[in-house]
Parts: C-alpha cells; structure tokens; sequence
C-alpha cells in the first residue's frame, strides 16, 4: 500500500493528475485509481516490500572439464539486496560423477534491474582435467565468483527465470561454468 501511495503522490506532484486515494480499489494484486475527473486509471502492481526465500533448480555447462551440471539452490533474503545463496550440483561425465556445494553471498542492487553479483566458498570433489586430483577422488575446498541476471516471473506462473556464469578457484585452476534455471518463492508470491 506504501507504493500505491508513493504513486500517487509523485503523480499528484507532477500534476499530471488529481489523484485521490480514497477513489482507490485493490483487486487481483494491484491496485487501481481513478482521477478528479475519472478520464483514466492508474494501476500499481502490489508487491510485497519483504523479499522471500526462494528455491531453484539449475543445469549448466564446465567448459574446462568439459561435462554438464545439475543442481539445486536457496537464495535466502538478508536484507532487500543482499542474499546468502547455499547450492549444490552434481557433474555428469566421464567414469564417474563428481559434486560441489557451494555457499554464496550475492548482491543485488535494485537499481541494476535483475543483475547480481556474488562470491562464496566451495567444497568439491572432481576428477576431471584440470583438477587432477588423487585417484583417491579427495575433496578440495575453492573461491567462488559469480554475475548473473534475473527476471521477474513469468506471467500466470511463479517461475522467474535467471542465469549465471561462474568462476571456482581450485589450486591455480580457474574453471568457467555458465548456468540456467529457474527460483520459485517458497512463501508468498
């Protein structure tokens, strides 16, 4: 409701309208208002001030050792623009299948329009060039870097879309992973 009135006030300011706010309906998740002389109809969207956790699922590609991923993830809202992201995925290819879990910290500025940016720490087991770990199939612990970009849902659904490329250092190697998928809000909208 803040916003509806912040909408208001900004138009009434501008004088681009007469706006009242107690012509004003809420139907459907947005809100509508009519003008003094009732010629058109202001619609705001209503959105939750209050980021909430979402779930996602992912896919993707390792350029360096050369396999697909896939994986899953909880982005975890600190504060409107920041989030604590833990994930983990799993690596098709080869003779065997290798994991990494991750444990983000991504930054979102609301100015930015859906792009973030994060780093975080991860444990992973690869047994895949340039990684050459023992043949025991140890784990090894890494640094993160990331950039992504979001979307908002998709219409009718709560499906919003985003994808991501990665940056693990491991040792003195530098893999280059691109991802894809899709969070789904796991309380309210």
């Amino acid at each position: 409701m803040r916003r509806v009135l912040v909408c208001v006030a900004a138009l009434a300011a501008l004088g681009v309208a007469e706006l009242d706010a107690q012509q004003c309906r809420s139907r459907h998740g947005r809100t509508e208002c009519r003008d003094r002389s009732r010629n058109w109809v202001v619609m705001v969207r209503e959105e939750s001030s209050r980021p909430v956790p979402q779930f996602g699922v992912r896919g993707g590609y390792d350029f360096e050792g050369e396999v697909g991923s896939a994986g899953a993830q909880l982005r975890v809202p600190v504060f409107p623009e920041l989030l604590v992201v833990p994930s983990a995925d799993v690596f098709f290819g080869g003779d065997r299948t290798d994991w990494q879990i991750n444990g983000d910290l991504v930054v979102r500025p609301a100015a930015l329009a859906g792009l973030y940016g994060g780093f975080g720490v991860a444990l992973t087991s690869r047994d895949t060039v340039p990684f050459e770990l023992d043949d025991e199939g140890g784990t090894e612990l890494g640094v993160n870097l990331l950039v992504g970009l979001e979307s908002g849902r998709i219409r009718r659904t709560t499906l919003r879309p985003f994808a991501e490329a990665r940056w693990t250092r491991i040792d003195d190697a530098f893999p280059f992973r691109l991802v894809a998928g899709f969070n789904v809000p796991i309380a309210g909208r």
